[in-house]
């Protein structure tokens, strides 16, 4: 029988090496590529993530009404409360030494606002010094009228009298404030009262032999 199989020298012939694949360069790029890709992404997904973490949050502010909550004002706050000239007649009682100023101050105080009772004289034994004012506590906003002519007239005394030394004998309909007038502001104008210069003549009131003239 023939080896020409085995080249006649009786070995097996050696299969030939095959050589390993050898990966395209191409592969490589796009497999660096890809990575590259994929750590970019990653650090800007975190720098976005720190950047939303270190954003302040807006605060928003809420306002929730309470019924019936209680409205403290601060000390500095100043509330001023109106009040209505109109609301009770004012009388004028001369108390003072000088006859006939009671007219004269009651039409003094229509010229100002003021709406005015007939004027009277007072029954006190003593005449005033210093004029205040008084008023009938019930009569409703009698106490608030009655400060607001006294700051007018120059902050004088105010307090509640429930039978006023009047020759009217009380307070009359309508009237619940009276201005028992003294001789501090007897004969004197609302201008001179207030500290306001005075231009001009006041003309004093006349006063008829025998009447004695509020």
């Amino acid at each position: 029988m023939s080896n020409d199989a085995t080249g006649g020298t009786g070995r097996t012939p050696r299969t030939p090496r095959t050589a390993a694949p050898t990966a395209p360069l191409g592969s490589t790029v796009a497999i660096v590529v890809t990575a590259a890709a994929v750590i970019l992404g990653f650090l800007i997904l975190r720098k976005v993530n720190d950047d939303s973490s270190s954003t302040s949050t807006p605060v928003v502010a809420t306002t929730t009404t309470i019924a019936g909550a209680v409205t403290t004002l601060s000390a500095d706050t100043t509330t001023t409360l109106a009040v209505d000239k109109t609301g009770t007649k004012i009388q004028v009682a001369n108390a003072s030494n000088a006859p006939g100023t009671a007219r004269q101050m009651s039409i003094a105080l229509t010229d100002i606002g003021w709406v005015t009772a007939e004027p009277t004289n007072a029954t006190l034994e003593t005449k005033l010094e210093v004029s205040k004012v008084i008023f009938n506590a019930q009569v409703d906003g009698a106490r608030e009228i009655a400060k607001l002519l006294a700051a007018e007239l120059g902050g004088i005394k105010v307090s509640k009298s429930a039978n006023p030394p009047v020759d009217t004998g009380g307070y009359l309909d309508g009237s619940a404030v009276i201005l028992l007038l003294g001789n501090d502001l007897a004969g004197k104008t609302i201008a001179q009262i207030q500290g306001q210069t005075v231009t001009g003549v006041t003309t004093p009131a006349t006063t008829l032999p025998g009447v004695v003239t509020p």
